[in-house]
């Protein structure tokens, strides 16, 4: 049982003391709901609409934009040559370059 002045589990936004009426447990840490924010945009998080990357939590625009901008990025390369007509000659180049006749 903590003792008083602050003896239990420190949020890891605010290093304050969580007391169990105000606790909230995400990413192997306890958090004051209050706290409980986008580390960029600071907006408020649930469990349900947060990711975690180096026990710090993210909204999941944040963390798709700031954190992993290639899985958009690659999102966005996939969906631009599936869309164009020559998109398959590509694969055909690629075999003549393996140099297989020798």
């Amino acid at each position: 049982m903590p003792q008083w002045g602050g003896g239990g589990e420190k949020c890891p936004r605010c290093q304050k003391t969580v007391y169990p009426a105000e606790q909230l447990l995400a990413c192997s840490s306890t958090w004051h709901k209050a706290c409980f924010k986008c580390k960029t945009c600071n907006s408020t998080l649930t469990l349900a609409s947060y990711k975690d990357f180096s026990q710090d939590v993210y909204c999941k625009n944040c963390y798709q934009d700031k954190l992993h901008p290639h899985e958009r990025n690659r999102k966005q390369l996939e969906n631009k040559f599936s869309k164009q007509p020559g998109g398959g000659a590509s694969s055909s180049s690629a075999g003549a370059e393996g140099g297989e006749e020798a």
